[in-house]
């Protein structure tokens, strides 16, 4: 079962569509090289007015660490490692709170998949390893004899976790402000629910809130200038960046509306397991860690309905406890059914031919996972980008742009990731750009041009430049076209 995982994150960590990683390495690397976190813009030539915060610092030096030890190769090992240690979390909880080894691979796949856009090098996926991690530890906590502390040192203990795992957490992305509390409140309810003495109850649950709320005090910018920034990324962002607009809005993919009823899907199947726990009286850890799940990736699997980004964090969430529910009806099914003649139906719901099944499916894609990996996380226009004339001035879209940042460090650019430093007002620009609504076909300044030719949204601006007299084709490599002035 755990080879599936690894292969699957293999596959993963060597071709993504995300560029967001590949800016953030090159912060990274600066942050190594001891700039501070709050800096000047030295990557842009747009002339955007500010200081740019890095919303990531921890997760950025981590993958600045991974490329500047070993290139796209160290950098690919380092993702690799990290989605494999999601699937490995996803698993030992969903193995801890009572799931089966098949019918959590079948769940967590099954869950995961319609958020396969989210599982990337992202600073998020981090987060949710980090609050995955903290539901098994305080489920581990709650389950072990302690009852040889005394009760304060009982809360010390949990308190002192607590902070360490919110520290972590608050350095990683500047989100755990908000959701470091919010994890407090679901360890209070944990340690409420632990058959164990009221006065020991109450005090855990208040060390564990506590811990979580101090560290939100390693967060890199002081909490009141750290919750500014979060404002800003949602004010600059909402209806503009896909992972900030709504599912149903007219201007993006239907595809999303699959990822909203997987969400509500999983959502709704792990509500109505909690509850089905609760009123058959039989209340154990395991559920209560299922619960614990549930009021982390229910509230999201609602967020999603207004945010895009949402949905990712709520089926990343509730995968395990989606394995628990999925094994714990089939039990109870076998259960019910188990008195019937076997015949060749029966056969089908045995973990027996379900392991030569996954044998076979891993023997099917391995050619496949090879080929992803042999890719090492190497940006697909990354060949073309090395043409760039030195020093150029690049126009591209965002991702293009981020990739751009850290391939050629030479080449500064218009328009990368970093959506709150640009402002909203400059990505409504970008947006003229791309839709030929502008006075120019390119941001004049610009001295190079890239353009995916196969993306949806760049066939107006392709049309443009190459219908334009002051532009040329230089090279193309795939569906990635350069362009350069003509003369």
């Amino acid at each position: 079962m755990p080879l599936f995982f690894v292969g699957f994150a293999l596959a993963r960590a060597g071709r993504f569509e995300e560029r967001d990683p590949y800016w953030q390495a090159r912060a990274g690397m600066e942050n190594l090289a001891g700039w501070p976190l709050i800096r000047d813009d030295t990557w842009s030539w747009a002339g955007v007015p500010g200081p740019w915060f890095q919303n990531s610092p921890l997760w950025n030096t981590a993958l600045g660490g991974s490329y500047a030890a070993a290139g796209f190769w160290g950098f690919f090992i380092f993702t690799a490692a990290v989605m494999i240690g999601y699937f490995a979390m996803d698993y030992l909880l969903a193995l801890q709170l009572g799931g089966r080894r098949l019918p959590a691979l079948v769940a967590i796949m099954a869950t995961v998949s319609p958020a396969l856009a989210m599982l990337s090098p992202r600073a998020t996926l981090m987060v949710e390893i980090v609050m995955l991690a903290a539901v098994w530890v305080v489920i581990e906590l709650s389950r072990r004899d302690l009852s040889r502390l005394p009760t304060t040192v009982l809360g010390v203990v949990v308190a002192l976790i607590a902070a360490a795992l919110s520290a972590v957490g608050n350095q990683l992305h500047l989100s755990f402000l908000i959701l470091g509390p919010a994890v407090g409140g679901v360890w209070g309810l944990v340690w409420l629910l632990t058959p164990i003495s009221w006065p020991r109850r109450i005090t855990a649950a208040v060390g564990g809130g506590l811990g979580w709320l101090i560290g939100v005090l390693a967060t890199p910018y002081g909490v009141s200038l750290g919750l500014e920034r979060s404002r800003v990324v949602q004010e600059v962002c909402a209806g503009l960046i896909l992972e900030w607009t709504t599912p149903f809005s007219g201007e993006i993919s239907k595809v999303f509306w699959l990822m909203v009823l997987a969400a509500t899907v999983a959502a709704v199947v792990v509500s109505v397991w909690v509850w089905q726990r609760f009123r058959s009286g039989a209340w154990t850890s395991s559920d209560t860690g299922v619960f614990a799940l549930a009021l982390i990736g229910v509230p999201s699997a609602v967020a999603g309905w207004w945010a895009i980004r949402f949905l990712g964090i709520a089926l990343l969430m509730l995968a395990p406890a989606v394995a628990v529910a999925a094994t714990g009806w089939l039990d109870q099914a076998r259960a019910r059914w188990g008195g019937r003649p076997p015949g060749r139906w029966g056969e089908y719901t045995t973990g027996a031919f379900w392991r030569v099944v996954v044998a076979a499916v891993l023997v099917v894609l391995s050619p496949g996972v090879v080929y992803l990996t042999a890719l090492h996380a190497e940006p697909s226009e990354t060949s073309l980008l090395r043409q760039l004339p030195a020093r150029c001035q690049l126009f591209s879209s965002g991702a293009i742009g981020g990739a751009a940042i850290l391939v050629r460090p030479d080449v500064t650019v218009w328009m990368d990731g970093r959506a709150d430093y640009y402002g909203r007002a400059h990505l409504i620009d970008g947006y003229g750009y791309f839709y030929q609504t502008n006075a120019t076909p390119v941001p004049p300044g610009a001295t190079c041009v890239v353009i995916d030719a196969s993306a949806p949204d760049s066939g107006l601006l392709l049309a443009g430049v190459e219908g334009s007299p002051q532009w040329r084709l230089a090279a193309s490599d795939g569906p990635f076209r350069m362009f350069l002035p003509v003369g």
